[in-house]
């Protein structure tokens, strides 16, 4: 369900402090008569709140704050040590006063939570036994028929249903892609900068990561056939749309190479497409140029409708998808049967479609706004994306961005350091800038 804007505000208040422990609350009228809310919304954040344990309901009394409200609030200061440092710990726990500069998601500005509400609801009248029930192993069948036209319109690639298997999101499916691949010793490439949660997840399975330099049309040939010739390898994992973090696109002749490559070396291609539904033109994929003989794709719906809608997917070989049934079966046994049904809906009804249409051109203006505003303050980038939310920004007189990154941290605007990108090159020189969450006001941080 997603959160009410007044749930939230007065959850916020209660962790401030703004009421302490043992007192009770202006009563629901009160609350209403100052206009944020309606009378619904009051006694339903009031219930809400008190099934959190942050309120006590005594009748004929009212509402009394307990004492678990302010212990409740979560600060990096409360945080484990080790994390405390952590940028993208920072972005994730970081209130919503902050500028999440350096994310890797949408601001909430950018979502139809109208739209997606009406979805929910209309999805709840028509499955509500999947309020209750465990979801399907491999997927809700129905979902994954839609999967299969989705991706043939998009990509034209053509996987039939049971080649399809739905994932908590696309972390998920990289995890058990990773668990089934990857050996202790196994030689991983990757795209470098890449998503350096990515490269934790194939050391924690025991593999030996190398960083490929990605160029403006995906990896660099050259460096990695250098790489084939001293080594075996296992997997190579590179985004192909709209790369996190430089912002740039596969090629047709590159993405040709590097399967020529996988086929001579006997590797396979695991293809993070999860950002593939921005781009508002049929795009390049490793799956449809390999029909899925060496490649796994990976696809999900968090990144373009909500964080904590986690249906992601993987198309894989025939002979690949037991295994990870069965993996998906002992981690998590299947995705919320809810979530797979309001997505079904939504490709159904069309309301996905028009919803990424009304985003793809929102991008599109977006970048050209936040490239414009950066070079006006002599900053450079790696590539120039004409779509998707990344830039890979440095600039000439500045050779490490920390001064830069503390800084704009003290005017509540986090940023993600290149150094979080990199696998063996030095990236200090660079940012991670999520265009999305870009603004004027914001603009004037960057004069060096």
């Amino acid at each position: 369900m997603l959160a009410d804007p007044f749930h939230t505000a007065l959850k916020a208040r209660l962790q401030a402090g703004e009421w302490p422990a043992g007192q009770r609350l202006p009563s629901i009228r009160q609350f209403v008569a100052e206009g944020n809310a309606s009378y619904h919304q009051v006694t339903r954040a009031f219930a809400q709140l008190a099934s959190e344990g942050l309120l006590s309901a005594q009748p004929g009394r009212g509402h009394f704050v307990t004492p678990l409200a302010q212990a409740s609030a979560v600060s990096a200061s409360e945080a484990p040590v080790r994390m405390q440092g952590d940028a993208l710990f920072k972005l994730l726990q970081g209130g919503p006063h902050l500028t999440k500069l350096g994310c890797g998601w949408l601001p909430a500005a950018w979502r139809d939570t109208e739209l997606l509400a009406k979805a929910i609801r209309r999805t709840a009248r028509l499955e509500q036994s999947a309020l209750a029930e465990y979801g399907d192993i491999s997927g809700y069948l129905p979902l994954r028929k839609q999967l299969s036209v989705h991706l043939k319109r998009q990509t034209r690639l053509d996987v039939p249903p049971d080649q399809l298997l739905t994932t908590l999101g696309a972390t998920q499916a990289l995890d058990l892609i990773t668990r089934l691949l990857i050996q202790p010793g196994d030689h991983v490439l990757v795209d470098e900068p890449c998503n350096g949660n990515l490269v934790r997840l194939i050391q924690l399975a025991g593999g030996h990561v190398v960083g490929i330099r990605r160029t403006a049309d995906g990896p660099d040939i050259e460096e990695m056939q250098q790489y084939l010739a001293r080594h075996k390898v296992k997997a190579f994992y590179c985004n192909s749309t709209y790369h996190n973090p430089t912002g740039g696109n596969l090629s047709p002749h590159n993405a040709f190479k590097v399967l020529r490559l996988a086929s001579e070396h006997d590797f396979m291609v695991v293809e993070d497409d999860v950002y593939g539904d921005f781009n508002p033109h049929l795009r390049q994929t490793f799956a449809e140029l390999d029909n899925l003989e060496r490649t796994l794709y990976v696809g999900s719906f968090s990144k373009c409708l909500s964080a904590s809608l986690r249906v992601g997917y993987i198309a894989c070989p025939a002979h690949l998808v037991e295994p990870l049934t069965r993996l998906k079966l002992l981690t998590c046994v299947a995705v919320p049967a809810f979530c797979e049904r309001f997505v079904n809906t939504i490709l159904v009804d069309g309301t996905y479609a028009g919803h990424m249409k009304q985003l793809q051109q929102k991008l599109i203006a977006q970048q050209v706004r936040t490239q414009q505003a950066l070079a006006r303050h002599g900053w450079e980038l790696e590539m120039q994306p004409q779509g998707g939310m990344f830039l890979w920004a440095w600039h000439p007189q500045v050779e490490d961005q920390a001064e830069l990154i503390t800084r704009l941290e003290r005017h509540d605007i986090l940023l993600m350091p290149g150094a979080s990108f990199s696998v063996g090159r030095d990236y200090r020189r660079y940012l991670r800038i999520n265009c999305t969450h870009f603004a004027p006001a914001v603009g004037k941080h960057f004069k060096v």
